[in-house]
């Protein structure tokens, strides 16, 4: 079925003149295209890569997706405690609710389409019930992943603002906002991808497929494929694609890019303060004795190694999701681009996608201290000293949490 479903508008997908099903499935002249038989010849490296991974595909995302459920799972459980509340974990919340929906879904797509019938059309496996399925994963893991995309954008605002404006950016980014802004995204994303849920239409075609011992299976196989019989249903597919081009793509991604560029700028003014206020070593009140300054210092601090977890989580989102982004456009600019580059690469964008909604868990256990105090807490009584060497920290930490802190 799908090639990239998850990296990109997933109309493109099931675009006509797409499935090639004939009395021939395995002959000279057709080149086997994941789920789909195509005479669309395809460059030669890219061609052979696809061959080549194609069979381990399902497996690996499976596995992926099982591993990323759980961690996105353990993501909301940890991010919801008390003394975690604060605007950017309720962001994060979001995101991990999004990450681990779409890994969800994605894991019984994987099985059904690779792993338990193999990656060839056969009626046994695209039946009207898997058709009436892949459509239903076309529709929601769009919506999901796009609700991830824009919540990405959303946290990286929220955390630019808090830093350029330390005085009012607890108020412009409080937890109150923060939760409005994650219950708008998902509403005006859902709405937007609106367009691209009600675009499919449920094919059929009689077939033979060969099996394993070469004796001939008749059958009628389903499949889904974008509307493009009438003209309004060709101007609602050209809509649709550059919709979700600009709107799920383009914008998402220069926006992402340019609050990088500001919170790197802004961190590093913020370190360089920081090293000045280590370099007043004290201060002297009113009765002449100095006394050390590093409260303000030590939040400072904690301030930076936020910024700098946050912005690894939007720049690991921006090199899976700007290659999708480009090859998005060129596959309606440049004629076979999509048959001939794209859809040979589609799989591995989509490991490449599931990888990054599941691989947040280590970032924040390996760059958020509280994060990890509060893991190891919940999930590591079994080992009462490692826990008792950490309490300490731990309730140090809740006095000192604030909005947009981790």
């Amino acid at each position: 079925m799908s090639k990239g479903l998850l990296g990109i508008n997933a109309s493109l997908i099931y675009s006509s003149n797409y499935f090639v099903y004939n009395e021939t499935l395995v002959s000279s002249n057709s080149t086997v295209m994941g789920n789909y038989v195509s005479a669309v010849d395809h460059s030669e490296g890219l061609h052979k890569f696809q061959e080549s991974y194609r069979p381990i595909h399902g497996y690996l995302a499976a596995i992926v997706c099982v591993f990323g459920v759980i961690a996105n799972i353990l993501n909301i459980i940890i991010l919801t405690r008390k003394n975690m509340i604060s605007s950017t974990n309720i962001i994060l919340t979001g995101l991990a609710i999004s990450d681990g929906l779409t890994m969800a879904v994605y894991f019984p797509y994987a099985l059904q389409m690779y792993v338990i019938y193999g990656t060839l059309p056969h009626p046994n496996r695209d039946t009207i019930g898997c058709a009436r399925f892949q459509m239903a994963y076309a529709i929601l893991s769009v919506i999901l992943h796009s609700i991830s995309i824009w919540l990405t954008v959303t946290l990286a605002v929220f955390r630019y603002v808090f830093i350029r404006f330390p005085r009012r950016g607890a108020k412009l980014c409080s937890v109150k906002r923060a939760k409005l802004s994650v219950i708008i995204v998902s509403i005006v994303v859902t709405i937007v991808c609106i367009p691209n849920s009600v675009n499919y239409s449920i094919y059929s075609e009689t077939m033979s497929a060969l099996k394993m011992d070469t004796t001939k299976v008749n059958g009628t196989i389903f499949w889904i494929d974008v509307k493009n019989t009438y003209f309004w249903e060709q101007v609602m597919k050209k809509c649709n694609f550059w919709i979700q081009a600009t709107l799920v793509k383009i914008i998402p991604c220069v926006l992402l890019t340019i609050f990088s560029f500001l919170l790197v700028r802004t961190m590093r003014g913020a370190e360089r303060r920081r090293k000045l206020l280590m370099s007043q070593t004290s201060c002297t009140p009113n009765n002449g004795e100095t006394q050390p300054i590093g409260n303000g210092s030590k939040r400072s601090k904690r301030s930076i190694r936020t910024t700098r977890m946050l912005l690894t989580v939007v720049i690991l989102f921006l090199i899976t999701e700007i290659p999708q982004g480009v090859m998005h456009v060129l596959s309606d600019l440049i004629e076979n681009f999509f048959h001939k580059v794209y859809t040979p690469l589609g799989d591995l964008m989509d490991i490449l996608t599931l990888i990054n909604n599941g691989i947040n868990f280590v970032l924040y256990c390996t760059m958020s201290k509280q994060f990890r105090d509060t893991f190891l807490m919940m999930f590591c009584s079994c080992f009462p000293k490692l826990v008792d060497r950490r309490k300490l920290t731990n309730v140090t930490t809740i006095g000192a949490t604030r909005d947009s802190e981790v």
